[in-house]
């Protein structure tokens, strides 16, 4: 303890990047502790600090000065890669064939490899770049094929509890606005154009962007409304519902309208997932969509004049204002049009030109900040970028992955046995996924930092279990 004791004044006292190396160094230290116990304490400790990662690199501020670089994000990557290899070193090669899912997964990842020594986007520093927020996160769902089946359901709960903690932060700056630190970050940062809302500036929790927020407490107020679907006492029932129902609030207060409509997916999926015949389905969609269509009808959606002239002192009007005009209106929203304009150039002018994609940091900020070429415009969506990056047919891979993995979700709860905690973790699961499929076309879900680990985490444990669930029927049937 002596020479690190020594270490650490000697760092305090030099300040910048010796101070900023030594504090990212211990955190990747503390990090990487847990594997020396198991793979699932690792996950689980890189779980807890995702969503803490925005409020840390913000933080850092205190006492040091701004950087473009940003190495704390470096600092999960290091810690994934570190355990995909002791997970490689385990399992050797079948982890890449285990089930169906991972053959297709794998040639996907393929694909993200060879892209980032794809020579259009400018240079390997943007291909590394893109690989630390694409690539990097795919290995969680070879983490997935390994985890227990208990596993999976302590996220979940997990994510309900990060979810509200969190969100404290994010209504904390609705009510009194970003601190010192905070603002001095917001000053200095670039291409983060969206954070503005007319004359405010969007909440942003502990997280790194508002949208990273949004979608965070999306999937943990779907996971909280599947708790509550499956409880069998009225306390804990009620318990679920309650805590669901105040992560749809903060939903509504990040002004994010993407997640407003996939937590409106999810919970239609949880619903209708309940139904136990095609006829009662059918009865359940028609009593979910007759509130709603009788809302749209009859609420009056906000002005855009009156959402873009609220002050700095009217952050929670401008917020739900914003939610509201998005939800009752969507087609009417200007950023709406302006993305499907953005889409429309890219399919003429630059997909013709480069079918197999420009490389994987193409769309990224290295990309945006790489002097001697034109940057891409804003494109919000995952489906879109990849289309970009990776070319067509990863991006169509992609997508197909996530509709296997919602239809393996969905046979496995119906085998389930009905009021069982499987078929509750599977019900929740396959709520979720066509929620992930909505968000990657209007939205950057598996690019955001705390999320995008989750999205590949649930795809391989849903790819395992399917697996081994049907093999246990088929044992019993013979």
């Amino acid at each position: 303890m002596l020479p690190f004791s020594a270490l650490v004044l000697w760092a305090i006292n030099a300040g910048g990047e010796a101070l900023r190396w030594l504090m990212l160094g211990g955190l990747t230290s503390a990090l990487a502790l847990p594997l020396l116990v198991s793979l699932e304490a690792g996950l689980m400790g890189m779980i807890l600090f995702e969503p803490f990662r925005g409020f840390l690199r913000r933080a850092q501020y205190i006492l040091l000065p701004y950087t473009h670089s940003d190495p704390i994000h470096v600092v999960t990557p290091v810690v994934t890669i570190l355990a995909f290899l002791m997970l490689l070193h385990r399992r050797k090669l079948s982890i890449f064939q285990a089930t169906s899912l991972a053959r297709l997964v794998s040639v996907l990842s393929l694909i993200y490899f060879l892209q980032i020594f794809n020579p259009m986007q400018g240079g390997l520093g943007i291909g590394f770049s893109g690989a630390l927020f694409i690539l990097v996160p795919v290995a969680w769902f070879y983490f997935g094929q390994e985890v227990r089946p208990g596993f999976v359901n302590n996220v979940l709960r997990v994510m309900i509890v990060l979810s509200l903690i969190t969100s404290l932060y994010g209504l904390y700056h609705l009510a009194y606005g970003f601190p010192a630190f905070e603002q001095y970050w917001l000053d200095h940062t670039d291409a983060y154009e969206s954070i503005s809302l007319g004359q405010i500036k969007r909440a942003l929790a502990t997280y790194s962007s508002a949208e990273e927020w949004g979608r965070y407490v999306e999937l943990g107020a779907i996971v909280a409304f599947g708790f509550g679907a499956g409880a069998l006492g009225l306390v804990r029932r009620s318990g679920w519902f309650l805590c669901g129902a105040v992560l749809t609030l903060m939903v509504v207060l990040t002004g994010q309208r993407t997640a407003l409509f996939g937590l409106f997916l999810g919970v239609l999926m949880l619903f209708l997932l309940g139904a136990k015949t095609w006829r009662n389905g059918f009865t359940r969609l028609l009593l979910a969509l007759a509130p709603v269509l009788l809302v749209a009808v009859i609420a009056k959606a906000p002005a855009g004049e009156d959402v873009w002239s609220l002050s700095e002192d009217e952050r929670f009007e401008a917020a739900l204002s914003h939610s509201a005009r998005g939800a009752l209106e969507p087609t009417k929203e200007d950023s709406l049009q302006e993305r499907f304009d953005i889409w429309t150039m890219l399919a003429t002018d630059i997909l013709p030109n480069s079918p197999l994609g420009l490389g994987l940091g193409a769309t990224g900020l290295a990309a945006h900040r790489s002097d001697g070429r034109d940057a891409l415009p804003p494109i919000d969506s995952y489906f879109i970028s990849s289309v970009i990056t990776c070319g067509l047919p990863a991006a169509l891979l992609f997508m197909w992955i996530l509709g296997r993995a919602s239809l393996m979700s969905w046979r496995s709860f119906r085998a389930s046995p009905s009021g069982s905690p499987e078929a509750q973790t599977w019900r929740i699961l396959a709520a979720l996924m066509p929620v992930l499929m909505l968000n990657s076309f209007f939205g950057n879900t598996f690019t955001l930092y705390s999320v995008a680990p989750l999205g590949w985490l649930f795809v391989g444990w849903i790819s395992k279990e399917q697996l081994t669930g049907r093999e246990a029927r088929e044992i019993i049937e013979i």
